[in-house]
């Protein structure tokens, strides 16, 4: 019952993001859908707020520009073939521990991995990779506009630095 209770908030999410890709799909069959606005380097308001809330929560790992550092990938290069929903699964559920399997052999594997994850928690061993940000209430509602922030890097839509706003 827990399982389901974690999976629902990332299958709504999803729902959303495909009934608007429907939505935008019917009225003209031919229309690629852009996760962004982008004009002689000034972005939309989702696009600016994405690029925001990307250096609140993420620039710490990913690099000022999204280009990765000793700690985490260059998300530029990632997210150029990433479709959105591969991008929200990622953000709001990936979180795993990385262990050699060679480590993980004996007759008690569950205490095996249970000391294993202790001592990476206190990063005496192993790899921690991304935590999930399903619960902060500053990235979940805006996963999509970080993601529309960076395909406008990985496109060249967009350069480094804070971005102008698109003027209305």
């Amino acid at each position: 019952m827990k399982l389901i209770a974690i999976k629902i908030p990332v299958f709504f999410v999803l729902l959303v993001f495909m009934a608007t890709l429907l939505e935008a799909g019917e009225s003209s069959p031919q229309a690629v859908v852009s996760p962004y606005q982008a004009v002689d380097g000034k972005v939309d308001q989702k696009t600016f707020i994405g690029w925001r809330v990307f250096h609140s929560a993420c620039h710490g790992c990913h690099g000022e520009d999204a280009t990765g550092t000793s700690v985490a990938p260059n998300l530029v290069e990632r997210i150029s073939d990433m479709e959105a929903k591969d991008f929200v699964a990622t953000v709001l559920e990936r979180y795993r521990i990385v262990m050699p399997s060679a480590e993980m052999r004996g007759d008690d594997t569950t205490a095996l991995r249970r000391a294993f994850v202790e001592q990476v928690l206190r990063h005496e061993r192993g790899e921690l990779v991304m935590p999930t940000w399903r619960m902060d209430p500053n990235v979940k509602p805006h996963v999509l506009d970080i993601y529309g922030y960076l395909k406008a890097r990985a496109d060249g839509a967009l350069g480094t630095g804070r971005p102008e706003r698109i003027e209305k």
